[in-house]
C-alpha cells in the first residue's frame, strides 16, 4: 500500500430528517421510507477552507446543489419538490456534519463519473 494523502477538500455528510421522510412520503405514500430504512448518506467534497464553524457560511454556495441532489434521489420530477427551497427548510430536512480531514486511503487513482 502506497503512503495514504490527504486531499484539499472538506466532506459534508447530509443526513436526512423526519420532515424528509415526511414529505418522501406524501411524493410516494405507497412506498414509505423511513429512518430506520436509509443505510446510505451522501457524503459531499467542498472547499478546503470552507468550514471555520459556521455551518451556513460553510454551506452558502453548496447548500441549493446538495437540497436539489437529494431531493432528485426521491423523484426525478421537480413538480414533487416543495414549492419554495430555503436554507431554513434545508436544515428543517438534513443534518449535516463536517470533516476537514479527508484522506485517500486507496492505491488506485480517482476518476470522474459523467
Amino acid at each position: 500500500m502506497n503512503e495514504p494523502i490527504t486531499i484539499n477538500r472538506n466532506a459534508v455528510l447530509i443526513i436526512p430528517k423526519q420532515a424528509f421522510f415526511d414529505w418522501a412520503n406524501a411524493v410516494f405514500p405507497e412506498d414509505p421510507t423511513n429512518a430506520d430504512d436509509y443505510s446510505e448518506f451522501n457524503t459531499y467534497l467542498i472547499a478546503e477552507d470552507s468550514f471555520t464553524g459556521d455551518a451556513e457560511e460553510a454551506l452558502e454556495n453548496y447548500w441549493e446543489f446538495i437540497f436539489e441532489n437529494e431531493l432528485f434521489d426521491i423523484s426525478t420530477d421537480d413538480e414533487d419538490w416543495p414549492e419554495e427551497l430555503t436554507w431554513e427548510l434545508f436544515k428543517k430536512f438534513f443534518k449535516f456534519h463536517f470533516s476537514s480531514f479527508v484522506t485517500d486511503l486507496e492505491d488506485n487513482p480517482f476518476y470522474v463519473e459523467n
